[in-house]
């Protein structure tokens, strides 16, 4: 099936590209992760202090950090096992909880955190251990700011021993140990990311001290890459997926990003204190399957999360897009490997709708700032924008990607014995049409076989509705917000359908 549409934006000046990427860099607040990290800091040694009334190995810790130069503090608190051990020991000394790692371990890391730094060793003590060869950056690169390539070898040491017991708790699946190959596939993805975003890349990995490949296994089958604010400065990537330079360029920036915005909730009121309450406001991301758990409804923080990351990726693609010409030579064609502007635009653009809407109550006064500063950057990157409230598209982008993966499922075995899928084709038809006729619209006619078979009826639903995102004048129409209901309860029936028929892999 040929995608009906175009996932790149008309792009604006070249000089506006490089305006956006100064102004995400530089931005006091926002950008400058100098000022974030320095912010993390002092939250964390506040941190440490409170935790020295029980646990002198954090109040001497603490007590060095105060006085130890600012790029010394941002280098050692920039390791994810010390992070936890503070974040841990906070839980169960004020909330009493039993979490993560056990207080005697935590005050172990606390002293050799403290050991590492009076040493003078570069970076935390999770990568202390690390050959120069794990280094992103290669083995000639400075030591002080780069970020590592996890290895397995390293798993003797305390921190590793506290990283892996950290991985266990909260992904329950393995990492894997590179190949010499997969560690210069890593720097290739970091060259071409450097080459389309210099400074925004340098920005991004600042926050990030280790990348973990991870084989599909487990928790992380169906995971192309991952982060988590409980596991603060490390990203995982999918090690199937990494030789591709320009999924690589932009799942790395996308993961480094998540860390970004994480060290600078630390902070600032990113979020309200409880906006993580089971009745708190929730995004639903239309672009993705609908499931019994519901994890296509999204809390205000992955929804700031994502629409932080999406307005980035806009710049990223926009670039990619312009250069494509000049870089296939070494790094190949894009083909479908990067979501493209125009996907990036418009999920950015939804969130920050829904975030200025639905989730602002959940939001704190920074995350309020930033969700206002954010469309302003969005709005120098979309020369076309849709008209604000316009959803049709991005149902019909989840409609078009789970159709080719149902014509790859039909394509590697028969269809099932039984009539589920002609029903399921008639229905989604019948749904059209109805949604067509409220607006004024009639599907073209087509034979009885179009109709029943499925891949075909979804090829027709496509070419039907496709024509209507581009129209600027539908949403004024009366009909309108019925037949949008319409058609996001055809698509997530559809959704839900195939997941059952077992093609969403």
């Amino acid at each position: 099936m040929q995608p009906v549409q175009t996932l790149r934006a008309a792009p604006p000046d070249a000089d506006v590209l490089t305006t956006v990427e100064t102004a995400l860099v530089t931005h006091r607040a926002f950008g400058d992760s100098g000022y974030i990290r320095d912010q993390l800091a002092v939250a964390y040694r506040r941190r440490l202090h409170k935790l020295g009334s029980a646990l002198p190995e954090a109040e001497r810790l603490a007590s060095a950090l105060d006085t130890a130069p600012p790029a010394r503090q941002r280098q050692l608190l920039g390791d994810t096992v010390l992070r936890c051990a503070v974040q841990h020991a906070m839980r169960q000394l004020h909330l009493g909880d039993e979490y993560g790692l056990p207080l005697p371990q935590c005050a172990a890391l606390f002293q050799g955190a403290r050991e590492h730094l009076r040493a003078g060793l570069a970076g935390g003590p999770l990568v202390a251990h690390l050959p120069a060869m794990a280094r992103l950056h290669g083995e000639g690169s400075p030591q002080d700011e780069d970020t590592y390539i996890w290895h397995a070898w390293q798993e003797g040491t305390p921190s590793a021993r506290a990283f892996l017991g950290v991985m266990e708790d909260n992904y329950g699946a393995p990492l894997a140990t590179p190949t010499p190959q997969e560690r210069a596939l890593l720097r290739r993805g970091l060259r071409l990311l450097e080459t389309l975003l210099p400074r925004l890349t340098a920005s991004a990995l600042s926050h990030v001290q280790l990348i973990a490949l991870f084989p599909k296994l487990g928790t992380w089958r169906g995971k192309a890459s991952s982060s988590q604010f409980r596991v603060n400065g490390s990203v995982f990537l999918n090690q199937e997926l990494i030789g591709n330079p320009w999924w690589l360029a932009e799942h790395l920036l996308h993961e480094s990003l998540h860390q970004k915005l994480y060290d600078f909730r630390h902070g600032h009121s990113l979020l309200a204190p409880d906006y993580a309450r089971d009745d708190g406001a929730k995004v639903c991301s239309l672009w993705n399957a609908p499931d019994d758990d519901g994890n296509h409804y999204w809390d205000a923080h992955r929804a700031l999360a994502a629409f932080h990351v999406y307005v980035h990726l806009a710049l990223l693609c926009l670039l990619a897009e312009r250069q494509e010409a000049a870089l296939a030579p070494q790094y190949g064609p894009i083909g479908q490997h990067m979501s493209g502007s125009r996907r990036a635009i418009d999920r950015a653009r939804y969130l920050g709708e829904q975030l200025l809407g639905t989730t602002w109550p959940e939001l704190g006064l920074a995350g309020r700032q930033m969700t206002h500063w954010l469309p302003d950057v969005l709005d120098a990157l979309d020369t076309q924008r849709r008209p604000s409230g316009a959803t049709l598209h991005l149902l019909l982008d989840l409609y078009e990607r789970q159709s080719r993966k149902l014509d790859s499922y039909l394509a590697q075995q028969p269809p099932p014995q039984s009539d589920t899928l002609d029903l399921q084709a008639e229905q989604e038809v019948a749904m059209t049409r109805q949604a067509l006729h409220m607006l004024d619209r009639e599907l073209p006619p087509s034979t009885h076989k179009q109709e029943q078979h499925w891949p075909q009826a979804r090829q027709r639903v496509l070419q039907a509705l496709w024509p209507l995102t581009e129209d600027d004048k539908l949403m004024e129409r009366s009909g309108y917000p019925q037949a949008q209901a319409l058609i996001v309860q055809m698509v997530q029936q559809s959704s839900r359908q195939l997941a059952a028929l077992g093609a969403l892999g």
